[in-house]
């Protein structure tokens, strides 16, 4: 739109001179040059002054020597241009070819006013894309702003429901210990799982309004319950294997990691076979702590993983430990999914 608008006002103020100067010619020749007026017009404004500009420490001397060989191009081209108009193609007989003043100030004149007005279009494009690019950066930031706002109003939402959440957790403990006495006669196995799942929640509990770490063998115990829980919901048909060194009585680290692989291991792993089990690794050493696990894809469930809960521990990682931790998961050949928590303490 801005082009086409430019392109009809170059055309009319060409008019305009040509009508002043009285210049005589035929309709082809002022098309010709009307089209080479436009060229120069375009070109300064969209290819020399946007080169010109990029360097503005160097603008005060290369834009006056940008439009001297601007307008010195113009002048030879014009009289070439000229030359065959008159020459070969016999369009201005009226005319004496000749580089006399008239013509020269003509040419200058002609190349001065349209770099003059091209210049003066490429600053109101400019001025334009950058108040629409302010425009586009303050309507993003007041998204930004809502968003924040909307994040705190979640983040509010959930500490409430947490709250709500623990209101009493002793009636909770005491109401599993209740059914826990009356079915462990009758229900062994039931019974089992209600205390297992007590201290898992309990440890659960405890981990969430602590910020600090906890031990690796307190970790790995209830590592052990949750094993047993889904131990026990499937009949004892999943096979996983938990190896872990015996240093981690004296070792801490940030809680629930365990669990969380755990946890991802049975929402997509495939524990059914025997020749392919599960595996679950904590190896301590002197140089540092690795956390291994790996699992046959259950590729029948269906469910996309989106690895939130490793992310989860990627950055809770960070925020601990920084660059001396990472977590590096992958998939192999065999449909196997691998998982690497690392702690380096050097």
């Amino acid at each position: 739109m801005h082009i086409l608008s430019w392109s009809i006002y170059i055309v009319y103020e060409m008019i305009v001179v040509a009508v002043i100067s009285k210049l005589t010619g035929s309709v082809t020749a002022y098309v010709v040059h009307y089209i080479f007026n436009i060229f120069l017009f375009y070109i300064h404004a969209y290819t020399v002054l946007p080169r010109v500009f990029k360097k503005r420490a160097q603008v005060f001397w290369r834009l006056p020597l940008t439009i001297i060989v601007e307008v010195a191009v113009y002048f030879v081209i014009v009289y070439f241009v000229d030359y065959i108009l008159l020459r070969y193609l016999h369009l201005m007989p009226e005319i004496s070819l000749t580089i006399d003043t008239l013509f020269i100030v003509k040419a200058i004149y002609r190349a001065v006013y349209f770099i003059g007005v091209s210049t003066g279009y490429y600053f109101l494009i400019t001025f334009i894309k950058e108040r629409t690019l302010n425009e586009k950066l303050e309507k993003q930031k007041l998204i930004d702003i809502i968003d924040q706002q909307k994040v705190k109003n979640e983040l509010n939402v959930a500490v409430n429901a947490y709250l709500k959440a623990q209101i009493n957790p002793h009636f909770l403990f005491n109401t599993l210990s209740f059914i826990y006495n009356n079915i462990r006669k009758t229900s062994p196995k039931a019974a089992e799982a209600i205390i297992t799942l007590s201290d898992m929640m309990r440890y659960a509990i405890e981990s969430e309004n602590s910020e600090g770490l906890v031990l690796l063998s307190e970790e790995v115990e209830q590592l052990r319950n949750l094993i047993l829980l889904h131990q026990i919901r499937q009949d004892d048909t999943l096979y996983l294997r938990l190896e872990y060194s015996p240093g981690t009585s004296q070792t801490t680290f940030i809680p629930l990691v365990l669990l969380t692989l755990a946890e991802n291991i049975f929402k997509h792993g495939n524990l059914s076979r025997a020749s392919r089990p599960a595996t679950i690794s904590v190896r301590i050493t002197q140089a540092n702590l690795q956390i291994t696990t790996a699992n046959l894809i259950n590729e029948g469930k269906g469910e996309i993983s989106h690895h939130l809960g490793l992310e989860n521990i990627r950055q809770r990682l960070l925020h601990t430990y920084g660059e001396k931790s990472s977590i590096i998961y992958s998939t192999d050949t065999d449909h196997y999914f691998h998982v690497n928590v690392t702690l380096s303490y050097h």
